[in-house]
């Protein structure tokens, strides 16, 4: 599982790594690696 870190405190697991990136270009930013042995990503929105 992928574990996707929104900066309100929020948190989305998700099967894939592909959807994780899809749901993060769809809210308008991207996702940063912060752990890549766990699979901890960041959501980051784009200015």
């Amino acid at each position: 599982m992928y574990t996707l870190n929104f900066p309100n405190g929020n948190v989305q697991t998700y099967s894939s790594l592909n959807d994780l990136m899809q749901v993060a270009r769809l809210l308008g930013g991207e996702a940063k690696v912060i752990n890549n042995t766990q699979k901890i990503y960041a959501f980051v929105p784009k200015k």
